[in-house]
């Protein structure tokens, strides 16, 4: 017999089963697809798997596209490179289509980054700038065991479905993000730098 069938009875009494180090978690927000084509991963994860559009964009900075389809209880951001000079185009190039990274959502980025560097794990790319709606940091591949990690943390609830948002309007290339928004190109503040 196990604690699966047992429950409590068959658990030692460790007093903790998480480390007292470990910053707070709140969920695992997606996991991020790298595709050559948003439009030929759609017929699979919304069609075959019955997902349904959040929400998505170009980022122009970034030079890439990105659909973020909901899949039961989690989510999965297609990524689509949108020049030959972005980072994404290199990575497929390397590594073929496939895993990019997955996000944690954190209670503390600040926290986090000294949690993991006290630990021996590298981070790269962290973010801190937009302090109110997006900071980020990520674990290096070579630390994270050959995954790029995210770790955000954000007020934004990115669990909310966009309410008039297309596949058909994302791969024309209509919507935009932004500070850590998406815009439609029609709706675009005067200060959008692209």
């Amino acid at each position: 017999m196990s604690w699966r069938t047992l429950g409590q009875a068959a658990l030692p009494n460790t007093g903790s089963i998480n480390h007292p180090n470990v910053s707070l978690i709140h969920r695992v927000d997606h996991i991020a697809i790298a595709v050559r084509s948003i439009a030929s991963a759609v017929p699979l994860y919304r069609d075959a798997f019955g997902g349904t559009l959040m929400y998505g964009g170009d980022d122009r900075r970034l030079s890439i596209r990105s659909a973020v389809y909901k899949l039961a209880n989690m989510k999965i951001e297609i990524l689509e490179p949108l020049s030959p000079d972005s980072y994404l185009t290199n990575f497929i190039e390397r590594h073929g289509e496939g895993f990019h990274h997955m996000t944690l959502a954190v209670d503390d980025v600040r926290k986090t980054i000294s949690d993991l560097t006290n630990s021996g794990f590298e981070v790269v790319d962290t973010d801190l700038s937009s302090r109110e709606l997006w900071q980020e940091t990520f674990i290096r591949p070579s630390s994270g065991f050959g995954c790029l990690i995210q770790v955000v943390k954000t007020p934004i609830s990115w669990d909310e479905q966009h309410p008039t948002m297309t596949i058909e309007q994302v791969l024309n290339g209509e919507w935009l993000w932004w500070q850590s928004q998406t815009w439609h190109e029609t709706m675009l503040p005067e200060d959008y730098p692209f």
